[in-house]
């Protein structure tokens, strides 16, 4: 993905070179199952429109993620992706639903709607249709999303060595040249480390990863004849966690873990694993070190719980992309680049311990090690004032939108104590009508959608016959 970025925004007077491994990190399953809705664009901006995505690869539409069974109070609930709630006066949504004592959010959310029903269609360029405020983004394998970019390094303009690693020479400030399995050796200005948790470019520079949390995972594919929903479902279990993705020919199965948990997990995921892995999850204190840019999960390792591990990969790539040093004084891209990266891990963070910010959490390793790492003031900011007055406290580039925390709060039972009074200038008689509308308008228009599977079969035959 890094090199095709590179190759689609970069002139061709500069030369690049990219190393392939002979075997692909296991760790690549912790990217997740799941993207968000801004795979879309990044997609396209580096040359993989949707049809090609549709049409070459397992990927498949997702509408977010379905928790189950989720902490010790079994929590369930759709965290989907959906466009800007309305704002009325004003005043942000889930305040009418607060002053009319409402405890769900879900039937006001289309893509809830569409998950429960198992249905799904692009949103409509029609703005009043009630499906206009639903977004997508994709349910994918790795090693089938992978090779879509791989299609896309044209050979005329890169030289590509398939090779592992061999030895890595450097000074203190910098990489000088790479040593490689078959002999050869690559020097350049500037080293792109795209070699996983083990970072074997950005540690020969004394980068340390910031955290100790250590998990396991396994990954089956199973055939399957028919496509399931657009929505992963994720449940959660003693050990840790259990995710099964519906994708093209196949459903995914990931089992999550630590490592006192490894015989109860094993037995309940069942098969025999394809992939198995584990990896120690955190962030370097730096990704860019002299003239060393560490990219995805050199970068920075999170629990694929949400769609922040591609989100952040993205981020990185775009953030690389326009910080191309112009001269070999790098210091203020690199600069610049962990001043962003450091609060994209932040930010990201925030969100997923939010997961685990609920009482009482089972009494194992998996689910307490989130106790250990201390109180957050931003996130203890964000759930005072959701709680007090439901106040969406936002940082500045956040890669969750308001959107995601507000389906989340409602999702774990959350709720604000009080409402803004500015939602009381709505009178009441047409507040609920408004509400009662929306509500059978959503329902009514996901009632006639046809099914994800039946969907990517048609969208797949028309754009076959349109030559796509």
């Amino acid at each position: 993905m890094t090199a095709a970025a590179l190759l689609r925004h970069l002139p061709a007077a500069i030369e690049i070179t990219l190393i392939t491994p002979r075997d692909y990190p296991a760790s690549d399953i912790f990217y997740g199952s799941v993207t968000s809705p801004s795979a879309y664009d990044f997609n396209l901006s580096i040359g993989v429109s949707e049809p090609r995505l549709v049409l070459e690869s397992t990927t498949a539409f997702s509408l977010g993620t379905h928790f189950q069974a989720w902490g010790g109070d079994k929590l369930s609930w759709f965290q989907g992706f959906q466009l800007p709630l309305p704002i009325l006066s004003g005043v942000p949504f889930h305040q009418y639903l607060v002053r009319q004592d409402m405890q769900a959010l879900d039937p006001f959310l289309i893509s809830a709607a569409m998950a429960r029903r198992g249905v799904f269609a692009h949103p409509p360029e029609n703005a009043s249709h009630p499906l206009a405020r639903a977004e997508y983004g994709y349910q994918l394998d790795v090693a089938s999303y992978r090779q879509l970019f791989a299609g896309l390094t044209d050979r005329s303009r890169i030289r590509t060595l398939s090779a592992d690693l061999a030895e890595v020479e450097s000074t203190p400030e910098s990489i000088v040249t790479l040593y490689l399995s078959d002999g050869q050796s690559v020097s350049a200005d500037l080293f792109i480390d795209c070699t996983g948790p083990e970072a074997t470019l950005l540690s020969t520079l004394g980068a340390r990863r910031i955290g100790n949390h250590w998990l396991n995972a396994v990954l089956t594919s199973k055939a399957s004849e028919h496509l399931g929903p657009a929505v992963r479902t994720l449940s959660g279990r003693h050990f840790g966690w259990q995710s099964a993705t519906p994708l093209q020919g196949s459903l995914a199965k990931l089992t999550v873990f630590t490592e006192e948990g490894e015989a109860s997990a094993l037995a309940e995921h069942g098969e025999e694993p394809d992939v198995r892995t584990g990896a120690r999850f955190g962030r370097q204190p730096c990704a860019w070190v002299g003239n060393c840019v560490a990219i995805g999960q050199a970068a920075a390792m999170i629990e694929p719980l949400t769609p922040a591990p591609i989100m952040l990969l993205q981020k990185d790539i775009d953030r690389l992309v326009s910080l191309i040093p112009l001269s070999g004084d790098m210091s203020m891209e690199s600069r610049e680049f962990n001043r962003q990266f450091v609060d994209d891990c932040e930010h990201a963070e925030l969100f997923r311990r939010a997961l685990f910010a609920t009482a009482p959490l089972p009494r194992s390793s998996y689910w307490q090690a989130d106790g250990a790492l201390g109180s957050s003031p931003k996130l203890d900011r964000k759930f005072e004032q959701f709680l007090s007055r439901g106040v969406l406290v936002a940082y500045d580039l956040e890669p969750f939108t308001p959107e995601d925390w507000v389906v989340l709060h409602y999702g774990m039972g959350r709720r604000p104590r009080r409402y803004d009074r500015l939602a009381d200038q709505a009178p009441a008689p047409e507040l609920k009508q408004y509400l009662d509308t929306l509500r059978r308008d959503i329902e009514a228009a996901t009632y006639n959608l046809p099914s994800h599977d039946s969907y990517m079969t048609r969208l797949r035959q028309y754009l076959m016959r349109q030559g796509a």
